[in-house]
């Protein structure tokens, strides 16, 4: 087979191992937060150690994993072992979940099996692309598959699989894991590259680019990039759904594709970009775009939201890919594998972890205003389960009704699932069903209206049940809730209810909650309101990591220097 048919056979190929390769992350980075957050009712502290599940993988991967792929085994053999392995691992968590099993730190260890078996995969892919195709400058024509990736799967797992509502993506994402296990022994085999040759040493922290430190402007540049990027990807990826979610958005893991169709316009005009203003410019854009992107998160209007995750193009290749490239500029021929697994390590490993852990702190920092409402036991339907003691009465904290808004949306064709039923509905020419929600009929009530004492007074008791609504019962000692139940002098945190039961709130239930959130007996409720109560105050969420980029943005303005400029200041001194 000639070279040009061997590569336009293997360039398919090569496509659809990157697609998958990133839809594997993108199925449970964007959808785990909202998971987390909104229905396992996790603590901030655990939200974001999940995330960091991959930079964890970013630090100890290479150190045990890598060497042993490089020597002895064939890329794409590890590359099967490791997805199956991984793949697995995100199998059990959504059979955990499902099986309300799950304990944090069982999640924990499966998330962090899966990342340390994904990220070396990475590189190992690249590997073999980078091998098998006849011009390195096709790389970018391959890898733009894997962002590809990453916008179908969540398109596909908002539309069909019940976006961040149900444990569902874990199983998209094993399954397409161990898809590509099998499917990577069929790529063209790529050998191992065999033991160092004599005097060369393995570097996968980038300890040998210490030495660069003693240029000023790459100490500044390492820095400033550094501490830039902790409040930046690993900070956004937990919070991004759980934002949208809590401002009453429309199909919140469907919008977080905007990021990638935002990606792969700014990527492509990074060269551009790069050619006409230079590298510290582009970088000083990628801070900027932070800055921007996360004030525009602090405001409530959805032209904000929809700006802030328009500028993740900006925002990634303009910060992480250049400064990738920036190290590769300044450091000499014979350290610019060390530069590039020291940026690595720094933005995508430690950068990452406190990234993950940042946001944790300030999810539990700045807590809704409003977390529940206190019912008696009798208004909910099976409270207990099967194999539960019975306890005569008490009262129990459960979250708010959802105030739904049934009114047409420019973004509604997001929602696949809608547009699917609505297809199927006419396809069939019958009445289907509409499904249940976790909400009241609020929204089509009083949309256009506020909530008043008088708009409650006119529900009737069907508009006032809220459907599948989750019991709160991890929050039954929170602050303000009214807690009598105990059975055989046990408190009842200690039994185990089932998660999920349809919560009857009376009207004064709601009389009284709405009067707290308003301050005022006689109030007056908007949707905003109602929704405001309930959301973290993500003014200030945004607002800090904001400002802490803001710095280094200030500082490598003045400080930071051009590569290219320096290099031409070097080449004219040494004539």
């Amino acid at each position: 087979m000639s070279e040009t048919k061997r590569a336009a056979f293997a360039y398919p190929r090569l496509c659809l191992a990157y697609f998958c390769q990133f839809a594997i992350w993108g199925a449970w980075a964007g959808a785990l937060g909202g998971y987390a957050g909104g229905i396992l009712k996790l603590p901030g502290s655990e939200i974001g150690s999940l995330y960091n599940a991959i930079p964890f993988g970013a630090v100890i991967a290479p150190l045990f994993i890598g060497p042993i792929a490089d020597r002895f085994f064939s890329a794409q053999k590890v590359i099967a072992f490791l997805h199956f392995i991984g793949g697995a691992a995100l199998l059990a968590c959504g059979w955990l979940c499902l099986q309300e099993l799950q304990t944090f730190p069982v999640l924990m260890g499966l998330m962090l099996l899966s990342g340390m078996c994904f990220m070396p995969t990475i590189g190992l892919v690249n590997s073999v692309v980078f091998k098998h195709l006849p011009k390195p400058s096709m790389g970018p024509y391959v890898f733009v598959f894997g962002t590809i990736g990453w916008i179908v799967v969540n398109l596909f797992i908002a539309g069909f699989c019940g976006g961040a509502e149900t444990p569902n993506f874990f199983f998209v994402g094993g399954g397409i894991s161990v898809f590509l296990a099998l499917y990577s022994l069929t790529l063209p085999d790529t050998p191992p590259k065999g033991a160092p040759a004599p005097g060369e040493k393995s570097d996968a922290l980038g300890l040998g680019a210490l030495s660069l430190f003693k240029d000023f402007s790459f100490a500044i540049f390492v820095f400033c990039a550094f501490f830039a990027s902790i409040p930046a990807c690993n900070y956004f990826f937990p919070s991004q759904v759980l934002y949208l979610s809590e401002r009453g958005y429309p199909s919140p893991v469907a919008l977080t594709t905007i990021n990638q169709f935002s990606e792969i316009i700014f990527m492509t005009a990074l060269p551009f970009f790069i050619g006409f203003i230079g590298l510290k410019r582009v970088l000083l854009i990628g801070m900027l775009a932070w800055v921007v992107r996360y004030l525009c998160f602090t405001q409530p209007a959805f032209a904000f939201a929809f700006a802030g995750l328009l500028l993740h193009g900006f925002c990634y290749s303009f910060l992480y890919v250049a400064a990738y490239m920036y190290a590769d500029k300044k450091a000499p021929e014979n350290l610019k594998a060390s530069a590039q697994s020291m940026m690595i390590f720094l933005l995508l490993g430690v950068g990452q972890v406190c990234g993950g852990y940042s946001f944790a702190y300030m999810w539990d920092k700045f807590p809704p205003q409003h977390s529940g409402v206190v019912v008696a036991t009798d208004q909910i339907d099976d409270f207990w389960s099967k194999d539960a003691p019975v306890v005569v009465s008490g009262e129990v904290k459960v979250g708010l009704p959802v105030w739904s808004d049934d009114a047409d949306s420019p973004l509604q064709y997001l929602d696949l699932a809608a547009q699917v039923e609505k297809y199927l509905a006419t396809e069939k020419k019958e009445e289907t069903a509409a499904p249940k929600k976790r909400s009241v009929n609020l929204g089509k009530l009083l949309s256009k209206n506020p909530l008043t004492p008088q708009a409650i007074d006119a529900l009737t008791d069907d508009q006032l049940v809220q459907d599948d609504a989750p019991l709160t019962y991890w929050n039954i000692n929170a602050k303000g809730a009214t807690v009598s139940l105990y059975s055989d002098g046990k408190p009842f945190s200690y039994l185990d209810p089932a998660p999920k039961r349809t919560v009857h709130f009376t009207k004064a239930d709601l009389k009284k909650t709405a009067a707290s959130i308003a301050g005022d007996e006689n109030f007056s409720l908007t949707r905003q309101d109602w929704l405001a109560a309930q959301a973290h105050d993500w003014k200030m969420i945004f607002a800090i990591p904001a400002a802490f980029i803001g710095v280094f943005f200030v500082i490598f303005l003045l400080l930071g220097r051009d590569p290219d400029a320096d290099a031409k200041k070097k080449e004219q001194a040494a004539t």
